[in-house]
């Protein structure tokens, strides 16, 4: 798309014909490009799952604006020619995702820590962590804690486990329109 900061098209919008489409930005900027039709192709079954995700998407935003302490909390995080519609939007369609998992404290005792590292593009509401035993029992699963530096996760046992190594610690990561993200490791 090309800018422009024409006069004659200065208030426009929309289409012209099948020719061109202009769109107005928040900052007033004007965005001019040509005009897209429909398609001819059948959509794959991945694009029908994209589709499928944009429109829960679309729900999750008009949900979000009528919600005025939730619109507040995404409108205080916009930037440039954003709008917290747009960025409900964004946040409804991409997951959290879980970057690390740190069984290094982990020692099998009541009190060891284990640390999920989780970003998401707007908040992670939360991180549930599961341990299971080397023969696939669960030991114990519960919240853990938001760290001072944003990014990571603590998980404080509260069960003894006897048999550490071989065991699976597993780390679900939800952001606030409701994603999951799963991430498992093997205890060594």
């Amino acid at each position: 798309m090309a800018k422009t900061d024409n006069l004659i098209l200065k208030e426009s919008s929309g289409s012209i014909g099948r020719i061109m489409t202009i769109t107005k930005k928040k900052s007033g900027k004007m965005l001019i490009g040509k005009h897209r039709g429909s398609s001819s192709v059948p959509p794959t079954d991945k694009q029908l799952d994209v589709q499928a995700k944009f429109k829960e998407s679309i729900i999750y935003g008009k949900a979000v604006m009528a919600d005025p302490a939730l619109k507040a909390l995404y409108a205080a995080a916009v930037k440039g020619d954003q709008t917290a519609y747009n960025l409900a939007v964004r946040d409804a369609f991409k997951a959290p995702e879980i970057t690390k998992i740190s069984t290094d404290l982990y020692t099998g005792l009541i009190g060891a820590a284990i640390t999920v590292r989780a970003v998401d593009d707007f908040k992670v509401a939360g991180v549930r962590v599961a341990i299971y035993s080397a023969a696939g029992d669960l030991v114990e699963q519960g919240d853990a804690v938001l760290q001072a530096n944003g990014l990571d996760w603590v998980y404080t046992a509260t069960v003894a486990n006897g048999e550490v190594a071989g065991s699976k610690v597993r780390a679900v990561a939800k952001d606030l329109p409701g994603n999951e993200t799963v991430s498992e490791v093997i205890v060594a």
